[in-house]
């Protein structure tokens, strides 16, 4: 009987630690937003951000497809890669936390029709850019 209490006292430290690590769908190294940029597919949207610029001013998708953008904050400032539907910025598509560097991060973006989007950093929003979706 005493095993017992002692493999499950096991169990439940092995669980909390897991639940707590914030190995989930939505985590990466350090917190943040997006997922590890471990798991980004090979044809990922590449950007970077450094000294308050993005790397790129223009990235291009394929319509109707889900995509990745694996953003790679290379300072301590905080910054995010949010995506709207023009440069408006009233309708989202996609806005993600920002967080601070260096970091790097892949997010998510849902299928989109073809056209130009909008891209900016919401702290620094003169960072900012064009997504083609062809």
């Amino acid at each position: 009987m005493k095993r017992l209490f002692t493999a499950l006292g096991l169990l439940s430290v092995a669980l909390i630690l897991v639940a707590c690590s914030g190995s989930g769908p939505n985590s990466n190294t350090g917190g943040g937003a997006g997922t590890p940029a471990a798991s980004a597919d090979p044809r990922a949207l590449q950007i970077a951000a450094n000294d308050l610029k993005f790397s790129t001013a223009t990235l291009e998708a394929r319509a109707g497809k889900p995509f990745q953008i694996v953003f790679d904050n290379q300072e301590g400032a905080p910054h995010n890669v949010s995506i709207y539907k023009d440069e408006s910025a009233a309708e989202k598509i996609l806005v993600e936390e920002p967080f601070s560097g260096p970091k790097t991060v892949t997010y998510q973006v849902p299928a989109q029709g073809a056209g130009s989007y909008f891209f900016r950093c919401d702290v620094h929003p003169e960072m900012k850019g064009t997504i083609e979706v062809k």
